[in-house]
């Protein structure tokens, strides 16, 4: 097996893959070059990005899995579907008394076995590491994972990342976190994959692609969380999708 390159060497390769993310930020470029900065670091062979809202329950923002590209979807709807109540960085989001940015390996002891059985037992994974990012009405996690054929994060794998966690997290917060206006023209993608909604559903799905979350955009639309939510529900079942992240890779698929 080639040996990794040691964290001194890989810097300025790293530093460069920040400089790359933060020219795309806000573009259709950022998600794939922020994989590339976090391959490069850690060697991870899934990653997973989530908000989280205390009214709205949990969204998918990113799923990515390099070796079995449809498995991310498939967890990414099981996680979002109910399996997020047994995620103990879930469980932990409300603690106010820690720390705003947090780095956490994974804590399989606190684990349940059928949450463990259903997120990383069948697609293989062997360990995993979480970003959780706090802020005022919710929070972000960002989630690396490893399996068998680059084994477990190692010291310096766990260092790189600790270093990286700020930047990750301001890229994270700027990208996904600034909504940008609706009124923006839509490509001719997205008038294509919103055509078989209704006008409301389609407004609400605009909104979302232009980085809302589900309580910014019923605010905009000036409709309740709960009807936002049913919106959000009938758009995502005729797109045959699971998530935010599945909706603007739709559009950019197209």
């Amino acid at each position: 097996m080639t040996r990794p390159t040691p964290p001194s060497e890989r810097w300025p390769t790293l530093l460069a893959g920040v400089a790359d993310c933060v020219e795309a930020l806000g573009g259709a470029d950022f998600e794939a070059r922020l994989l590339a900065l976090l391959r490069e670091g850690a060697r991870i062979e899934q990653c997973m990005i989530f908000a989280y809202d205390a009214a709205e329950g949990v969204d998918c923002l990113l799923a990515d899995n390099a070796r079995q590209p449809r498995l991310a979807d498939r967890l990414a709807r099981l996680y979002t579907e109910g399996l997020f109540r047994n995620d103990p960085n879930y469980r932990r989001l409300a603690d106010n008394a820690l720390p705003t940015l947090e780095l956490a390996p994974m804590r399989a002891e606190a684990m349940p076995e059928s949450y463990r059985g259903s997120l990383f037992a069948f697609p293989d994974l062997v360990d995993k590491v979480a970003l959780t990012l706090r802020e005022a009405e919710g929070a972000y996690t960002l989630n690396l994972y490893r399996g068998r054929e680059a084994g477990p994060f190692d010291a310096d794998d766990l260092a790189t990342l600790d270093a990286l966690a700020p930047l990750l997290a301001s890229l994270i917060r700027r990208h996904y976190g600034a909504p940008r206006p609706a009124e923006v023209r839509l490509t001719p993608e997205e008038e294509a994959v919103l055509a078989p909604l209704s006008e409301r559903e389609r407004q609400l799905c605009l909104r979302l692609l232009r980085g809302h979350t589900l309580k910014s955009a019923a605010a905009e639309l000036e409709v309740a969380l709960s009807t936002a939510e049913t919106y959000r529900k009938r758009a995502y079942a005729k797109l045959g999708i699971p998530s935010k992240a599945r909706l603007i890779a739709l559009c950019r698929r197209q």
